[in-house]
């Protein structure tokens, strides 16, 4: 898990993200034990994966950079 990331967002998208991905609970689990719509949480997640994915993307170009 990138902590830094996830210490930045809300308490809410904390939730969902620990309920629907490191434990490993279905959409619909995580919506009802937030007490939101599937919908949302399908956003939370999309949003997630877009800054972790980015954050891959940055942490391999220093390394690059520091290789040289």
């Amino acid at each position: 898990m990138n902590q830094q990331i996830f210490e930045q967002m809300g308490r809410f998208r904390q939730k969902v993200i620990r309920l629907a991905i490191y434990e490993k609970k279905s959409i619909y689990e995580t919506a009802i034990a937030c007490g939101c719509s599937a919908e949302k949480v399908k956003r939370v997640l999309k949003k997630w994966k877009t800054l972790t994915r980015s954050e891959r993307r940055w942490t391999a170009i220093r390394e690059k950079e520091q290789q040289r």
